[in-house]
């Protein structure tokens, strides 16, 4: 008996080790060990810059991250890895970053909160462009702080608006590209947005995820990227699985700057109608590229909002009987949006059975006017500087201040079978 209590504090050192290369760790890393319930926990404090594995292991070990940590190197994640974060912290994928997480349906990544509560770690956000960026079969719970990450997330009018969000992807500062594939992904009570994308990420193979219970919108992403979202994701809530509302059940679509609408994108109908610079009244968005709107799409602007095509652009809004595009106000009201300008002189532009309603806020700038003064209405063409083409068939035009249908000098207006309903006046032509 002696001589085994002797020798058994050489075995020390090897069992200590064992349990940490269990647990993901090394002998120098003081941050591997036993959690409070005697789990197995790798504790995460600094920033990633080499290439890093994180897996469960047979220990079954979770990683707690402490603060924003930086992922300059490839870190990849395998099935069943569960990830805890503090308050505030987050995983942020620098430019020469990746971060691979590929779950499966039995054993998918979990990225959630040290405490359940909707906004209480910041979220991951993706500045890289690196094709290794994939998040698929993963859950992203109770992420969404209300402290952004630092200091480029921001967007709207001078970047007056902070970008908070479970999943960010891009940044408005970055010059190049960043794109991260989603699938199979639920991203679900974050304290702000799901997901929200500048208008240079890329969103490639996005597909069959699942928005719950976030406090805001599901989603928002740029108009010039808007064709990525596919219609077998679930963005408003209503999983076959515990259902949950997000606070503002729409999909957000902004503004982008003229060049990167130079591209073609459809607008696909979704589970939700999309809001048109929600919460940024009195935008215009302008679109240089060709526009298609799927039929059964609502858009619904914000106060003072409208969409411009411009001498570039097309629009192809060609609904059905059964299932009509929608474009009003926010609120139903009687001259809440802008409306639609047409300043292209594109054959295809074509708007069929659709609804078109509560436009005429105000002229779109700068030209919007005649001798007898400015030109509000649900739908002009042209302007003093430009000219338009339309051709109008089997639409209720509706509830606008202003003109139905303003038509400006040399612009191309053909209709057929439309209603006008509630407008000031119904269609009007500049003067020769």
């Amino acid at each position: 008996m002696a001589q085994h209590l002797l020798r058994f504090p050489r075995f020390l050192p090897f069992v200590a080790a064992s349990v940490l290369a269990a647990c993901g760790g090394s002998e120098d890393d003081p941050g591997d060990g036993p959690g409070p319930d005697g789990a197995c926990v790798r504790n995460i404090t600094g920033d990633l810059k080499a290439a890093t594995t994180w897996e469960p292991g047979a220990q079954q070990c979770t990683y707690a991250v402490t603060g924003v940590v930086e992922v300059s190197g490839a870190l990849t994640l395998a099935p069943g890895t569960v990830v805890r974060f503090g308050p505030d912290a987050g995983l942020l994928i620098m430019p020469t970053g990746s971060l691979n997480a590929v779950g499966t349906e039995a054993a998918p990544i979990t990225f959630t909160g040290t405490t359940a509560t909707p906004g209480s770690w910041k979220g991951l956000a993706f500045k890289s462009n690196n094709p290794a960026n994939v998040l698929e079969h993963v859950v992203i719970s109770y992420a969404g702080s209300e402290s952004p990450f630092c200091c480029d997330f921001f967007h709207g009018p001078g970047g007056s608006l902070e970008v908070r969000a479970a999943v960010v992807v891009g940044s408005q500062l970055q010059d190049s590209v960043s794109q991260v594939r989603i699938a199979n992904t639920t991203v679900e009570k974050s304290g702000t947005l799901g997901l929200f994308a500048f208008n240079k990420a890329r969103l490639p193979g996005f597909s069959r995820n699942l928005f719950r219970g976030n406090l805001g919108a599901p989603v928002t992403v740029s108009l010039s990227i808007a064709s990525a979202l596919d219609a077998t994701t679930v963005y408003s809530g209503n999983s076959a699985t515990a259902p949950v509302a997000n606070g503002d059940n729409t999909v957000h679509l902004l503004a982008a700057p003229e060049a990167d609408t130079a591209t073609a994108q459809t607008v696909h109908k979704l589970d939700v109608p999309y809001g048109i610079s929600t919460g940024i009244p009195d935008t215009t968005v302008e679109y240089a590229g060709a526009l298609t709107i799927e039929p059964g799409v609502r858009l619904q602007f914000e106060a003072m909002s409208g969409l411009r095509i411009t001498q570039t652009g097309s629009l192809v809004a060609r609904g059905t009987a059964a299932d009509p595009i929608v474009f009003t106000g926010r609120t139903e009201t009687p001259g809440y949006w802008k409306g639609i300008s047409i300043r292209s002189l594109d054959a295809s532009n074509v708007i069929a059975h659709a609804r078109v309603s509560h436009g005429g806020s105000d002229p779109f700038c700068c030209d919007a006017f005649t001798n007898a003064g400015d030109i509000q209405g649900n739908i002009t063409l042209g302007g003093n500087s430009g000219r338009g083409r339309l051709q109008l068939t089997d639409s209720l035009v509706s509830q606008g201040t202003g003109w139905g249908v303003f038509v400006f000098k040399d612009s191309a207006f053909t209709q057929s079978a439309n209603t006008y309903e509630g407008n000031t006046g119904t269609v009007g032509y500049a003067a020769p």
